[in-house]
């Protein structure tokens, strides 16, 4: 299995990585860090992956020693999953957050409603990431089981 993986915060990176990596030892897993960074990895190569794990809220750009990153995009994630709709790529997503609502006032709960209307054909579901807690792994797991069948 091949996963792109569109995260910007590392310390749920590394610990995302580290499950995928003991679980699914065989993936594939190619990571970007901003919304710009996943797109346009997405659009050039969207026939090698199986499975886009996405954040929801991340900036515009890489973050680097000379770029800040640009905008903050709270729906960075949707943009990604409407982009994905419009071009016609079918890999599925499941979106990671840490957020259980977001800058404009909408809530994890309610998005995930609508990314289940709005883009049926990508989107499996979403994992609340906790650094608390691991219950995150077994949902993440259960969701990439359900493409895996």
């Amino acid at each position: 299995m091949r996963i792109l993986f569109i995260e910007d915060h590392p310390y749920k990176q590394g610990q995302v990585l580290g499950f995928l990596n003991e679980k699914y030892p065989s993936t594939i897993i190619t990571t970007k860090n901003s919304y710009n960074s996943g797109l346009k990895e997405l659009k050039e190569n969207s026939d090698s992956y199986d499975l886009v794990l996405l954040d929801i809220s991340m900036p515009n750009y890489d973050i680097s020693a000379e770029e800040s990153g640009g905008d903050f995009l709270p729906l960075a994630g949707k943009l990604i999953l409407k982009e994905m709709y419009l071009r016609e790529i079918p890999t599925k997503a499941i979106v990671v957050t840490m957020h259980g609502s977001f800058e404009d006032g909408t809530k994890m709960i309610d998005l995930d409603n609508i990314l289940k209307t709005e883009f049926s054909e990508n989107y499996i579901g979403y994992v609340y990431f906790s650094a608390v807690s691991t219950e995150w792994k077994n949902q993440l797991e259960n969701l990439i089981n359900k493409i895996k069948k």
